[in-house]
């Protein structure tokens, strides 16, 4: 369960484990495989791996040259520069087609980039329905540019018109090899093309001002219609022939479960990788959900660490891991993501030193911005660098706490630490600063030319709010390696929060605007910002406005149960007025509430609001996000939000905001329709209502990071296995069978990177809907958003590796004198994992997968329920030890009993905390136990809102951190 350092406290002296006990713990540890040099950086693909090389290996069973660039008759050419034919070189016949830039010069603008040379071949109203792949050959010769690439379009006339408003027919960002010819296949199966009018090949220049000795030229040749066996993109049917497996692995103590849709075999097998042989086998279950009929393969006993591949009748998956180590691979690709996008430094392979002339204006004075990371493909000085510096932080300061992999450990810091700097350096002081600077270009690096670019500087609570916890954090992780900087960091810290608060006494309230910020993200921060500052400082000032902010949160929280087709509650509105929803469809914070609220829990425990706190964490991750996911069996991936009809008004009518630019009223309703109709005007989107500005990673990591916070504060090892659920989709368990992570498992896709190229561990904004659907959606082609690379969701997922992939530690202390193993049986699996005891002191340690274990040694026995990262501790001593459960029945009539099943020694007491219940025996229960014999206690309650869950925790010795937790409510349709 919860750290339970504090019941030795209160027991015992402190415990001084013995050097045998430590030595115990680092053998343990090092059976994590987590001890491991830190892998060069940039790191590269294993380019077999990825989708493109078995696109272009796949079967060609019809073709039709379209043109073989023998004649110039067809095309034409608009941009700065010429089209031409050439002999220099050719795949087909005797010539090329050659586009080249006489000037060199990018007509980019400050945030967009623009297509500068553009080849297009015209057709008559052709019919391709025959075809469902286009190919070409291209042959870059370009000297200036990072990264080379280039943009098909596809214009169809016909029942669809082609490219449409959320950029369906266009194929972007297709990174070429320099000086060699490059075959680009295009995927255009789910593409109408029964008027195809012409089809664009198109080059944007990276420089808006070029530098000495910059070339652009490509030749282009051999334009084919093919037909090959179309990849599965859409829907919730497992691809044809494929297993859905997670492509890193699972933890060794998680569910461990497989889907696909056309297995005719009845078992499946797993197949060791080291010797060729099976080591389990088990029955192909069938199952029924609302999305389909599946086969699942569910090998969750099994926790033997190693490498598999599961096999069905003559269906084999790649390889996968099980271990502790699981997520250890894509942490590192994510890591070489972030420095991949460093901003204003060499980073070889894929950009020099860049962007030494953005800034941020104040006044009469200026800051240049670069430093931090990119934003994406496209480039730009990111705001999202405060949040990565989080990030990065909390899973550094997790493992170092666990003595976990110090390689690792002291490269997060590393990074977190360039992050960290960049926050530092963009205050004016004043409450100003910069937020970032959008730039889609590479430029001079010289101040004054026409590629600068500016911005103002902003004095926003929000933004001061984030900064403040970055900057609290690491003063604290910072505060033994490098005292001055944990300083700095605490002195800037405090003084942004000052900005912060004075600023939101006279702030306007936030615009109501559909995904935008609101109220409730700014007061949310605001709390973490000040618990942050407080974990820091100890002062109270911090905790009081903690508080404060925090009642805002939970008067922002809907706590009655809805009378829907599925009753839900506990999600969250905008504001404490509760007139619209709180979701997003772009840059996920559905995290932040539930993050603020936790922090409270966490860092006021005697709080008299403690238990308010804590119970909207369970309305939300229990009565929202649990019942939710039901829908998505057996994926189990999390629903985006509950939608109503009337928030259209959030649709503005002015295009002012670019994520919005292409929004419609309509279109709003109508996508909403396509979710689950709940009751009245209120449907459940699997998916977000979007316009052009679709992927849905960032939301679907925010929430993951809601249920897996939640998780670990309640022990709830249901919500931490479903969060894996959700970073498991990303890397294969989905429809497709495709991680989305570039250069992590297997068939990842290229990515929209059109100014750095492909980065490993990059995740793109994310799988998209088609049109007005509700399902998901994955073409082959690239194109921004959904396919573009993003910082955003690669934060969010060192985030949510916190809490699913640093194992847990499990200290204790048994009677000196008794020499017998602890023994740890993990109740689902059976599997016995023992340690032994320091026969000085009677110490243990070791590391545990997750998992709810019965523990004991001898005649003495306890219960104890692991999560990853959990710090738990047992007192296994004869005379001290504890067995105890929590139950509730129901008496009707708004009536519970909630009962304390107990086995031990000795006296205890049993205290309860609950929310919604009027408890009638008030305070603490003593009772004096016997070894052998289970007594029993008792609390009559009376449920205040039958509307409302109750919840409950019984508090066993004061010691809060051992509590257990029931909850109940009461179902109304």
């Amino acid at each position: 369960m919860r750290n339970r350092s504090e019941r030795f406290s209160s027991r015992t002296r402190a415990i001084q484990f013995s050097v045998a006990a430590v030595l115990l713990l680092l053998c343990l540890a090092s059976t994590l495989g987590a001890q491991e040099t830190e892998p060069n950086m940039p790191m590269r693909a294993h380019s077999e791996d990825g989708a493109e090389f078995r696109w272009l290996h796949k079967k060609v069973l019809d073709s039709r040259v379209l043109d073989s660039m023998e004649d110039l008759s067809s095309w034409s050419f608009a941009g700065v520069g010429e089209m031409t034919l050439t002999t220099d070189r050719a795949r087909d016949g005797k010539y090329s087609l050659r586009i080249r830039s006489t000037t060199n010069v990018a007509r980019a603008g400050g945030d967009e980039e623009c297509e500068d040379l553009v080849a297009t071949r015209k057709f008559a109203n052709e019919d391709w329905s025959r075809f469902n792949r286009i190919s070409l050959w291209v042959y870059p010769d370009v000297v200036g540019a990072p990264a080379i690439s280039c943009t098909l379009v596809l214009h169809n006339d016909g029942t669809h018109k082609l490219p449409d408003s959320y950029n369906e027919g266009r194929h972007e960002s297709i990174i070429l090899k320099n000086h060699e010819w490059n075959q680009i296949v295009w995927e255009i199966a789910p593409l109408a093309r029964d008027r195809v009018t012409a089809v664009d090949f198109a080059y944007s220049l990276p420089r808006k001002l070029p530098e000495p000795g910059d070339r652009t030229s490509l030749d282009l040749d051999r334009l084919e219609l093919q037909t090959v066996v179309p990849d599965h993109v859409e829907g919730w049917d497992v691809a044809a022939g494929k297993i859905a497996f997670s492509h890193s692995g699972y933890t060794v103590g998680a569910q461990k479960s497989a889907i696909a849709s056309d297995l005719s075999a009845r078992q499946f097998s797993l197949v060791d990788q080291q010797t060729g042989q099976v080591v389990f086998t088990k029955p192909v279950d069938e199952l029924s959900t609302p999305l389909g009929k599946y086969q699942t393969l569910d090998f969750s006993e099994f926790r033997q660490p190693g490498t598999y591949a599961i096999k069905a009748g003559d269906t084999l998956t790649r390889p996968f891991r099980i271990g502790d180590d699981a997520w250890r691979s894509s942490i590192w690709k994510a890591v070489n993501f972030m420095y991949s996008e460093r901003c204003g430094t060499e980073i070889p392979g894929i950009h020099n030193r860049c962007h030494q002339d953005i800034y941020t204006t104040h006044e009469d004075h200026r800051i240049v911005v670069n430093g931090g990371y990119h934003d994406a493909g496209d480039l730009s000085a990111t705001g999202h660098t405060p949040a990565m510096a989080y990030a990065l932080l909390t899973l550094a300061d997790s493992l170092r706490r666990q003595g976990e992999d110090p390689v690792l450990t002291a490269r997060l810091l590393e990074e977190a630490r360039w992050g960290l700097n960049w926050v530092l350096k963009t205050r004016f002081g004043d409450g100003y600063r910069s937020t970032g600077q959008l730039v889609s270009y590479w430029t001079d690096g010289i101040m004054g030319t026409a590629d600068d670019r500016f911005g103002k500087a902003v004095n926003d609570p929000e933004w001061n709010f984030r900064v403040t916890a970055v900057e609290a954090l690491a003063a604290r992780v910072f505060k033994d390696s490098d005292p001055e900087l944990a300083t700095r960091s605490l002195a800037t810290a405090e003084e942004d929060w000052k900005y912060a608060v004075e600023g939101l006494k006279t702030a306007a309230p936030l615009p109501e605007v559909y995904g935008a910020s609101d109220e409730l993200e700014r007061i949310s921060f605001g709390v973490v910002a000040s618990v942050e500052l407080y974990n820091a400082t100890g002062e109270k000032r911090y905790a009081d406005e903690a508080v404060a902010l925090g009642d805002q949160v939970l008067a922002s929280q809907e706590r009655d149960l809805q009378p829907w087709s599925i009753p839900l509650t506990g999600y969250f509105y905008t504001s404490p007025k509760q007139e619209n929803l709180f979701h997003r469809f772009h840059v996920g914070q559905e995290q932040e509430p539930i993050m603020a609220l936790i922090r409270l829990c966490e860092a006021l425990p005697n709080h008299d609001k403690w238990m308010k706190w804590y119970s909207a964490v369970v309305l939300h991750s229990q009565y929202y996000l649990k019942a939710a996911a039901a829908v998505d069996e057996p994926y189990g991936v999390l629903p985006a939000a509950v939608y109503r009809d009337s928030e259209v008004r959030l649709i503005p009518e002015s295009k002012n905001w670019t994520p919005l630019r292409a929004a419609d009223r309509d279109a709003y309703v109508q996508e909403v329709h396509k979710g689950i109709p709940l009751g009245g005007e209120y449907y459940l989107r699997r998916f977000p209502v979007w316009f052009d500005f679709r992927g849905n990673s960032s939301v679907l990591l925010s929430q993951a990071k809601a249920l897996s916070a939640a998780g670990r504060l309640r022990g709830d090892l249901d919500a931490e296995d479903l969060a894996q659920k959700q970073a498991q989709w990303l890397v294969g368990r989905n429809p497709f069978s495709a991680s989305l992570m570039y250069g992590e498992g297997y068939d990842w896709t290229p990515l929209y990177s059109v100014r750095s190229g492909q980065m490993v561990g990059a995740l793109p904004v994310g799988i998209e809907t088609k049109g007005m659907d509700d399902a998901p959606y994955w073409p082959t082609q690239i194109c921004w958003t959904y396919k573009e690379v993003w910082t955003q969701p690669v934060g969010q997922w060192i985030w949510l590796m916190q809490d699913i992939a640093v194992a847990a530690t499990v200290r204790g202390i048994v009677a000196p004198s008794n020499h017998q193993p602890v023994e740890f049986r993990e109740q689902g699996s059976g599997q016995v994992v023992t340690t032994i005891p320091s026969p000085i002191d009677g110490a243990f340690s070791l590391h545990l997968p997750e998992g709810r274990y019965d523990v004991r040694q001898g005649s003495v026995h306890t219960n104890l329920t692991v999560l990853p990262g959990g710090y738990d501790s047992i007192d296994l001593r004869p005379d001290h030890f504890l067995d105890f459960k929590v139950s509730f029945q129901d008496l009707g009539q708004n009536e519970i009993l909630v009962r304390v099943s107990a086995e031990g020694a000795g006296p205890h007491v049993f205290s309860i905390r609950s929310d919604n219940l009027a408890v009638r025996e008030q305070g603490a229960l003593k009772v004096d136990l016997r070894a052998g014999k289970v007594q029993q206690t008792l609390w009559h309650a009376h449920v205040l809102s039958a509307s409302t869950p109750w919840v409950a925790v019984v508090i066993p010795d004061d010691l809060l951190a051992e509590r257990r937790e029931v909850t109940g409510a009461e179902t109304r349709h």
